[in-house]
């Protein structure tokens, strides 16, 4: 009983966080700040959105008593979609020479890459 009483506060909060997440995006604009560090902002405000979304449609189905596992489909779709997005932010940085040998983290994606590769190519073999 106490868990279904926190749920409409905690979706009341997750509401209010989408919303004020919003506001944030629509107040910082173009010129006050770099247009990459803009981008990076707005596309992490965008993926908080998403994922408070998620909560809150998780909450709602298992409030309803329906099955909140059919969102993972969709909670899959919008990670592949950010990934492909940071890999082509992070290829255009290579390209402008952004990240270097010196940048740190770089030899801990180039693992993941690696991985994801292997991966992906098991499920794209003919």
């Amino acid at each position: 009983m106490v868990e279904s009483l926190k749920n409409p506060e905690l979706s009341s909060r997750l509401k209010k966080t989408n919303e004020e997440l919003k506001d944030l995006q629509s107040s910082v604009k173009t010129g006050m700040i770099n247009v990459k560090v803009l981008m990076d902002f707005r596309t992490a405000t965008e993926r908080a959105r998403q994922a408070s979304a998620a909560v809150q449609q998780w909450l709602d189905a298992q409030g309803k008593g329906g099955d909140p596992y059919k969102l993972m489909e969709q909670v899959v779709k919008q990670r592949v979609e950010m990934t492909t997005q940071l890999i082509k932010d992070v290829t255009v940085d290579l390209e402008s020479l952004d990240v270097d040998l010196d940048t740190a983290g770089l030899p801990a994606l180039n693992d993941a890459v690696l991985t994801l590769n292997e991966r992906l190519g098991k499920l794209f073999r003919h």
